[in-house]
């Protein structure tokens, strides 16, 4: 799912699964430019709920440090390229 102004509709809240360093970022920064698969799809990749066990055994079953998986209020995602602004 690619992040859009208001989230999918229906959803309340969409999530999206970080490294340690986005969220360092997205603490110090309010906002991230997305990982290696963002980046190369120039999408930001956000994941219903019913989404997020499936993507981690897709794309991160290999990752060795920490992950964080943030519940993101839809109605205040800001689609910006491939940014991810939370106001």
């Amino acid at each position: 799912m690619a992040a859009k102004e208001g989230g999918s509709e229906g959803e309340e809240f969409v999530y999206r699964i970080s490294t340690a360093k986005e969220w360092e970022e997205l603490q110090k920064n309010g906002s991230i430019f997305g990982g290696e698969l963002d980046k190369s799809t120039g999408c930001f990749h956000l994941s219903n709920l019913d989404q997020v066990r499936p993507t981690l055994q897709k794309f991160f079953m290999n990752v060795k440090e920490d992950l964080y998986i943030l519940q993101i209020d839809a109605k205040k995602v800001i689609s910006c390229n491939t940014s991810l602004l939370l106001p």
